[in-house]
């Protein structure tokens, strides 16, 4: 069972597109699955963006919102909060959705294919989420 599995409600789980073994959401869930995983007690490591199509994915991997490896002596409510504010700056800080599948066009054939095969690229884009727990931290 997966973090995500163990951890996130039912509401949060369902708006998920499952891309291997990680789990992505649309730009306008990203908050809220955030603000609900530290709710319950969950840190976050961060993640990248992705396009998730039925038949590939491509991923923007230098489009990252990672945060900082917890700290010695940092408790984990102040690892959390910090984890969560740190992960939510840096991915306000990324391109608006059609600037990034220009930048997926750009960069990969696969999707410059699918664009001029007239698919909705922005359907196919998620934001892939890194979480980790109290449990496994102290392992």
């Amino acid at each position: 069972m997966t973090i995500e599995q163990k951890y996130l409600p039912p509401e949060i789980l369902n708006k998920s597109t499952i891309s291997g073994k990680e789990y992505g959401w649309d730009r306008q869930d990203f908050q809220n699955v955030i603000e609900a995983a530290t709710e319950i007690g969950l840190g976050i490591i961060g993640g990248q963006v992705q396009f998730k199509l039925p038949d590939g994915t491509c991923e923007l991997y230098w489009r990252k919102y990672d945060t900082a490896e917890r700290v010695k002596d940092e408790k984990w409510t102040e690892y959390r909060e910090r984890t969560k504010q740190e992960c939510l700056s840096l991915f306000n800080q990324l391109p608006i959705n059609k600037e990034l599948v220009n930048e997926g066009i750009e960069n990969f054939d696969f999707l410059k294919d699918k664009f001029s095969e007239g698919i909705n690229l922005e359907k196919y884009l998620i934001f892939i989420i890194y979480f980790n727990d109290k449990e496994t931290e102290n392992e």
